[in-house]
């Protein structure tokens, strides 16, 4: 009979916990300490080192991580070499904490609030980072907004919940770059929205065995098309862009527009030998230095010419984006140029990931969105230019992204600065599931997070002629709206004062 085995925890701040994780280490893995020492330093340093100094952790081992043991049985276990079953958890709070805590009351309820999330190591030499969610707020550096859906767990006995994006590093035998980045959509999916459940290994290798030649474990890797394959499986309406089909400045700009939208992206890079999957998932917070900063449009130079128009685009801001690499810790701030920039800090890392860029990126779009960013963009802009006559000699600033019917009727519903009038005809118009919003703005006006113009299209409707998409409209006192029961725009003048801008979807 196997002896019983108990769960053992203590609790370590980030200055001691070097010695105490490597012991863990070298039971987890059974290696002596020295490799124990380089595995910490080579994997989890880095991730301990980005958090800020008033981490404490609660260390329970052995723990069961469902993600690991779904891999571990379809892959570890059938190995001559003997792999653990078991993982390490840590869990983070914010300042001292004590074991007293967890077993009182208002202790725990106090513990709650400073929870910030967890890490899992799991027994894979190369790279013992396994799932983890952690809140930005443990960051030394989190001036940024981000996709972030809920997530449960436990420390200790006790229920907790954290605010974040699932990460993981590659085992590099059954998930690579590009199956984590494809569980990592469906973690954050299926955590934050109920037509969506998370996937475990397992489940994606069976989804691409339908469209693969060769075997799935060891992983080799996956192509775009392969990945976004999954993900429409998986019950997305998937849109793949390629910069080589809309050119860099317009690719660009769909980037940001879909991040801008809350919608996390899985992004290939490429430079050199380097072929590498990776997320992106917010950007961060915009200044009025960079708006000051940015330079007038040249899209549609040619048609507001004649107008005197001075035209700015939201998403050619130079802004630094939240990437999710599952070679790095958490939420890399970079520039959009550069991608992998922080693998520059990795001692003896190849020349080749410093030219990476972006080819390629999948938006995992609802299956309805069935008008995607560059047809709703460029409809929304051409709209202005050609029916807000009185838009002659101004300046236009336009924010544009999707959001939910639901999620923009409640912000416009609470939104004290935002007209009465205009107010009630929005909430008592229909609106699909999913919506796309055009902020009219100009520089002085974004600066102070204000619009003085709004956009409104259907996302369900492909059809951009005859002003189809068009749900509502109102710039420059100006309106134009749907008469209800009838299928025609009605024209008519209705002022809409400045109001503050909708900023629902990255937290």
């Amino acid at each position: 009979m196997n002896a019983k085995v108990y769960i053992e925890s203590y609790i370590v701040t980030k200055d001691d916990c070097k010695e105490h994780l490597v012991e863990n280490i070298e039971n987890m893995l059974g290696v002596d300490t020295v490799t124990a020492v380089k595995v910490y330093e080579g994997s989890l340093f880095r991730h301990i080192d980005q958090l800020k100094d008033s981490i404490s952790f609660l260390v329970e081992a052995p723990y069961v991580d469902m993600v690991y043991r779904n891999s571990y049985y379809t892959y570890f276990s059938s190995k001559l070499n003997e792999y653990s079953r078991d993982s390490i958890k840590l869990s983070l709070f914010e300042g001292e904490i004590k074991d007293s805590d967890f077993r009182d009351e208002d202790s725990c309820n106090d513990l709650k609030k400073r929870y910030l999330g967890f890490i899992v190591l799991r027994p894979t030499l190369k790279n013992i980072i396994g799932r983890n969610v952690i809140s930005p707020m443990a960051l030394k550096s989190n001036s940024f907004i981000m996709c972030s859906a809920k997530f449960h767990s436990t420390a200790n006995s006790v229920k907790f919940k954290v605010e974040g994006f699932p990460h993981s590093s590659q085992d590099s035998e059954t998930i690579t770059c590009a199956e984590t980045s494809i569980w990592a959509i469906m973690e954050y999916f299926g955590n934050k929205y109920p037509d969506y459940k998370p996937v475990l290994p397992s489940k994606i290798i069976e989804v691409l065995r339908r469209v693969s030649t060769e075997r799935q474990i060891p992983s080799r890797g996956l192509r775009i098309d392969q990945i976004s394959y999954a993900l429409r499986e998986f019950g997305f309406g998937t849109r793949l862009y390629s910069r080589e089909k809309f050119g860099e400045l317009e690719f660009k700009r769909l980037f940001s527009c879909y991040i801008e939208s809350g919608i996390p992206l899985i992004i290939a890079v490429q430079g050199g030998s380097i072929g590498h999957a990776i997320l992106c998932v917010g950007h961060n917070k915009v200044t009025p230095d960079m708006i000051d900063n940015l330079t007038e449009s040249k899209t549609d130079k040619g048609k507001i010419a004649p107008k005197n128009i001075d035209y700015y685009d939201n998403d050619d801001i130079e802004k630094k984006f939240v990437f999710i690499d599952d070679n790095m810790p958490v939420c890399q701030q970079l520039l959009y140029k550069y991608p992998t920039g922080g693998y520059s800090s990795i001692v003896d890392c190849d020349p080749d990931w410093k030219k990476c860029e972006i080819t390629h990126f999948i938006a995992p779009l609802y299956p309805k969105i069935y008008l995607e960013a560059y047809e709703a963009k460029k409809f929304c802009r051409k709209f202005i230019f050609e029916n807000f006559t009185n838009s002659n000699g101004k300046e236009i600033y336009l924010r544009f992204f999707l959001t939910s019917g639901r999620s923009f009727k409640n912000a416009i519903n609470i939104n004290k600065t935002f007209d009465t009038t205009n107010k009630q005809l929005l909430l008592e118009t229909p609106l699909p599931k999913f919506v796309w919003i055009g902020e009219i703005s100009n520089k002085q006006l974004i600066k102070n997070r204000e619009a003085n113009g709004l956009i409104v299209l259907d996302a369900t409707e492909a059809d951009t002629s005859e002003l189809k998409p068009l749900i509502f409209a109102n710039y420059l006192n100006v309106l134009f709206s749907i008469d209800p029961g009838k299928t025609i725009f009605s024209k008519k003048v209705l002022p809409l004062p400045t109001f503050s801008i909708f900023t629902n979807n990255l937290k």
